[in-house]
């Protein structure tokens, strides 16, 4: 199970993974970020965790389901969820398998090369200080997670 995690000050790749009792390479890799990469206050991640969370639920994949099924049932779009959970157009989902869903009421979106914040709003429905609000820091880095909950 997976949970997200919003990185808090002096958080580190190498700091979070000790804490999970993961290596850094497994933590980069699930959240297609290099060893290298520079943790930022406010950015979220995917860590492995059963607990709960306050804008994603775990669904566990059935036999027939696919993205685009679960995308609609959920109330997103499929590339926001297979880039939610790591996954691309091509990845094969397999009964069993579990991924992060958004909770009723809550839509995301994952930054993309070139967003810029008018984008994301319109994206969302909403309004830059709701989005600042709800989400402490916005940096619009290839890859952030934003939420909003309505």
């Amino acid at each position: 199970m997976y949970r997200v995690y919003q990185v808090q000050n002096g958080d580190t790749l190498a700091s979070v993974a000790s804490k999970l009792g993961m290596s850094v390479s497994e933590l980069a890799s699930l959240n297609g970020l290099m060893v290298s990469a520079i943790l930022v206050p406010g950015q979220y991640i995917i860590v492995p965790n059963n607990s709960g969370n306050e804008y994603f639920d775990m669904y566990v994949i059935q036999k027939g389901d696919t993205i685009y099924e679960l995308a609609r049932k959920f109330n997103t779009d499929p590339t926001s969820l297979l880039r939610l959970n790591g996954l691309n157009n091509t990845d094969v989902i397999y009964p069993g398998d579990e991924i992060l869903v958004p909770k009723n009421g809550v839509s995301f979106y994952v930054t993309g090369n070139d967003d810029t914040l008018d984008m994301v709003t319109k994206k969302l429905g909403t309004k830059a200080s709701e989005l600042a609000r709800q989400n402490k820091i916005i940096y619009l880095t290839n890859d952030q997670l934003i939420v909003f909950r309505r």
